[in-house]
């Protein structure tokens, strides 16, 4: 079976699982919130994707901030690799954004990724 982005799976999958995971190795205190985590939503933009994420009791005046995947997705078909971002508001995970480097184009799937 292809693992690939799926706008309908309500929870993060093992590729978005991994890049919280090495994000948190940074920021520990975000592990609290990943066994709560809902999707509210993916957008695949050909070169990338976000995943949004549902925050419950965060204000909506909250600060948003963000914290960069300190590594390298290393990703099958896209050559010079990939990045992410996690936009956070009131400490809570809020979107995580995965970009392609240079102009390649991403399908989606993520099928013998690593991140190094």
């Amino acid at each position: 079976m292809t693992k690939v982005l799926r706008p309908g799976q309500s929870t993060p999958n093992d590729f978005e699982t991994a890049i919280l995971e090495r994000i948190a190795l940074n920021n520990p205190s975000l592990r609290e919130h990943f066994g709560r985590l809902h999707v509210l939503s993916r957008e695949f933009t050909g070169v990338g994707s976000y995943t949004n994420f549902r925050i419950p009791e965060v204000d909506a005046q909250a600060t948003r901030t963000h914290l960069s995947l300190d590594a390298l997705i290393v990703m099958p078909n896209v050559e010079n690799g990939m990045g992410a971002v996690l936009f956070c508001r009131g400490g809570r995970p809020d979107c995580l954004e995965i970009v392609t480097f240079g102009d390649a184009s991403w399908d989606g799937v993520f099928d013998g990724f690593s991140i190094t």
